[in-house]
């Protein structure tokens, strides 16, 4: 299908035109072997890292993910192992399993095929900006371009901006929902083309099949339509001439459904795409204004790519409280308006300048606007890069347009900027080949952000030498954590890895240390990643790692049951931890089941919480109770672990369940 797409338009006839043919598939293959195995080369030293950050709760605490076998339950258990975005992403999930079911949680195989996603992408963006390209192009008429498309997917692939979502695992997620993405976007192309002869059945796929893949995969696989739409009102209007009844009554259906979208967002019913606001330190007017000058930041890290700017974490940002504070909010703001009237102003005369500009824009319309999300990423950028790339081909063909030293000038500054974001990505690969080289220089890169601080930190906890106070690895995981509270003022986590840094090294607690974690679980907005804080202390409390008291682990479970943003649903969850504590550490069985009590009150159809019901009932002697209550979880969703202990409680009172 790319290569559909990359017929030149030239006039040439008989052998002479067959040999440019020939020459011109010659060319891109050798192109595309070489900038592979340069990409290859780049991030194999990145290959070798580790899981971190957020792979956890998606990929190594995910159940389903732990695929055993290739069955229809298995892998509908990987399906909807998810629980990130509003579709779970079963798409990326079951990608996930079968890398688990293959290799195991072995890195390497998860984040190689990452990197394969990536390589796919790379020949859609070639594809997809050689048609733009050739469609908008004067020069095209007249005489082949492959250097303009060739540069656009090199620069794309070796991006340092596009790291993470092949050294981050979890930002599969990212990848392939652009990975089907741009495949339906050229099918929809290359069906629109006159005269072609599967048009309906590419339509079919493009709609169908993939357009769902890639929503399922991540949710900016809705945006989709947008980028449709904007194909068909600049690229192929400026082809045609004019827009046909297809693109009038697509652009009609479009218009329709974001209508509709913005008035249930409005509405009650959709009042719960807000409602992650109450778990933030932030209202929707500070990052709305915030992401203006996130935008100018993203396009600083594309056009100039300092490696020190770069950041798993950019929780560094200052906040843009109103439009004077910082002042570069306002300007920032009116800077974003002037791209949009230049995109307008340019659509007829410059339609690629005018996409590239729109497909930026539209590639950040849902993680980059006024939903509840963190303020930046640069994971976010995976798409929206292509937009830039596109107004860089268009200035190079400008500049071969002028007369003088122009185009020299031009193809010299693309070359070195190629040279500068392979150079910055090289580095960037090397530094996530290990965990300790990846946290510190993040922790020095990003003096003012929490969490790369946290991860500096943690980092030296870990280490062995780091149990004696007498050590290095102790005094700067401890200057790192306290750091990190002090930056994060509704942090809670660095809190527990200093409480756990000084037990492990047996050193005193200071009293306002835990004091001060309990008011933050009661008093501070409780995010998603807040619930991991009660989660470790009931770990490290069972394995006998945490110096606090029944009284002070009992108080910090109650201070976070307290605070008024925890949901019931997490209640539910808090309470299930806090029994495991109790049962597990204290062996007080009456204080568990009331506490096991209560999250089943809150989410009576939890079936992990009944078959912990079930073992306090077997545990107590409970026996009729407790084969009634086994036979009511057969068919539920277990994970393996908990369907052997299923087994074992069945065999132990002679029930099949």
């Amino acid at each position: 299908m790319i290569f559909n797409l990359i017929e030149a338009p030239w006039h040439c006839q008989g052998a002479f035109s067959l040999a440019l043919n020939i020459l011109t598939h010659y060319i891109l293959a050798v192109a595309a072997v070489v900038i592979s195995a340069i990409v290859i080369a780049i991030y194999w030293p990145g290959l070798q890292g580790g899981f971190f950050f957020d792979d956890g709760p998606s990929i190594l605490q995910a159940d389903g993910v732990q695929l055993q076998s290739l069955s229809s339950d298995s892998l509908h258990q990987a399906w909807s192992s998810g629980g990130a975005g509003p579709s779970g992403r079963p798409v990326a999930q079951l990608t996930f399993a079968l890398n688990h079911y293959f290799n195991g949680f072995e890195p390497f195989a998860f984040k190689a095929t990452n990197l394969a996603i990536h390589l796919i992408c790379g020949f859609l963006v070639f594809g997809l900006a050689n048609h733009l390209i050739r469609a908008t192009s004067h020069l095209a008429k007249s005489r082949p371009i492959l250097f303009a498309p060739v540069g656009v997917a090199s620069m794309w692939l070796l991006h340092p901006i596009q790291l993470l979502p092949v050294l981050h695992v979890v930002q599969r997620m990212t990848s392939l929902s652009a990975l089907f993405l741009l495949a339906a976007l050229l099918l929809h192309i290359s069906a629109r083309e006159p005269n072609e002869r599967f048009g309906t059945l590419k339509l079919f796929v493009a709609w169908a099949v993939l357009w769902p893949l890639s929503f399922l995969s991540k949710e900016t696989g809705a945006l989709f339509p947008l980028f449709v739409l904007a194909w068909e009102m600049i690229v192929r209007r400026h082809a045609f001439g004019q827009l046909d009844r297809f693109a009038l009554a697509f652009a009609a259906l479009v218009g329709s459904a974001m209508l509709a979208t913005m008035a249930y967002g409005l509405s009650p019913r959709g009042q719960w795409l807000w409602s992650g606001y109450d778990l933030r330190s932030f209202s929707v007017v500070e990052r709305v204004l915030t992401e203006g000058r996130v935008l100018w930041f993203y396009l600083r890290l594309i056009l100039l790519s300092q490696f020190e700017l770069f950041g798993l974490y950019h929780d560094d940002i200052e906040l843009s409280t109103d439009l004077v504070a910082p002042w570069t909010t306002l300007p920032a703001l009116v800077g974003l308006g002037g791209l949009v009237w230049l995109a307008w102003r340019a659509r007829i005369r410059a339609p690629l300048l005018s996409f590239g500009i729109v497909w930026f824009f539209i590639g950040h319309l849902l993680e980059s606007t006024a939903l509840p999300l963190e303020t930046a990423h640069e994971h976010r950028n995976y798409l929206p890069l292509f937009g830039v790339l596109l107004v860089g081909a268009w200035a190079l063909e400008r500049a071969r347009q002028l007369a003088g030293n122009y185009q020299t000038v031009g193809t010299t500054l693309a070359a070195v900027m190629l040279v500068n974001v392979t150079f910055v990505t090289a580095l960037r690969s090397h530094q996530f080949e290990e965990d300790g080289r990846r946290t510190q220089i993040e922790a020095q890169h990003h003096r003012s952000s929490a969490r790369a601080q946290f991860d500096a930190g943690q980092f030296m906890a870990d280490r062995g030498d780091a149990q004696s106070s007498a050590s290095p690895s102790f005094h700067f995981a401890a200057a790192h954590l306290q750091l990190s509270c002090n930056l994060a003022l509704d942090g809670k986590m660095c809190w527990l890895g200093l409480i756990n840094l000084n037990c492990q090294a047996g050193e005193p607690l200071p009293p306002d240390w835990t004091r001060e974690l309990s008011r933050r679980l009661r008093e501070t907005p409780f995010a998603p990643a807040d619930r991991n804080v009660l989660y470790g202390l009931k770990e490290m409390a069972i394995a006998g790692k945490i110096c606090l008291s029944r009284p002070e682990i009992d108080g910090l479970f109650a201070a976070a049951l307290a605070n008024s943003s925890v949901t019931p649903a997490v209640q539910a969850m808090l309470h299930s931890w806090h029994a495991d504590y109790l049962w597990l550490r204290e062996n007080d069985m009456v204080a568990a089941r009331h506490a096991l009590g209560q999250s089943l009150i809150l989410n009576p159809g939890n079936a992990s919480n009944r078959l912990k019901w079930a073992q306090l009932l077997f545990i107590a002697g409970e026996h009729d109770a407790t084969a009634k209550l086994l036979l009511t979880l057969r068919g539920e969703n277990l994970s393996g672990e908990e369907r052997k202990t299923l087994a074992e409680l069945a065999a132990a009172i002679n029930i099949n369940p």
